[in-house]
C-alpha cells in the first residue's frame, strides 16, 4: 500500500485523518482574510444547536474557524443558566 491509501500524507509521516485536519489548516490560513469572526447571533445560534444535540459536519467546520472559544463558552453559561432560570420559573408558576 501507498502512503496515500494508509491515510498518511505522502509529504511527511505525519497521519492525516482523511485530510480533515489538513483541509481546516488550509482553510484557516487562506481563508483568514476573506471570512470574518463570528458575532453575538451566530455564537448563540451554535451554542443553542449544540444544547439540542444536533450539528451537521459542514456548520461545525465552519464554526470551527469562526467562533471564538472564549465566547462559546461565556454563551454556553448564559444560556444555561438562563435555561434553569426559565425551568425554575415554570416549575413556580405552576405549584402556586
Amino acid at each position: 500500500m501507498n502512503r496515500a491509501a494508509q491515510g498518511q500524507s505522502a509529504a511527511s509521516d505525519t497521519p492525516v485523518a482523511s485530510g480533515q485536519a489538513h483541509s481546516l489548516a488550509v482553510d484557516a490560513q487562506a481563508g483568514s482574510a476573506t471570512t470574518r469572526e463570528a458575532g453575538l447571533f451566530e455564537t448563540a445560534r451554535a451554542v443553542l444547536w449544540s444544547f439540542f444535540g444536533v450539528r451537521g459536519r459542514r456548520e461545525h467546520e465552519r464554526d470551527a474557524v469562526r467562533l471564538n472559544p472564549l465566547y462559546v463558552i461565556l454563551m454556553g453559561i448564559a444560556l444555561a443558566a438562563a435555561f434553569v432560570l426559565g425551568l425554575v420559573t415554570l416549575v413556580r408558576f405552576v405549584v402556586s
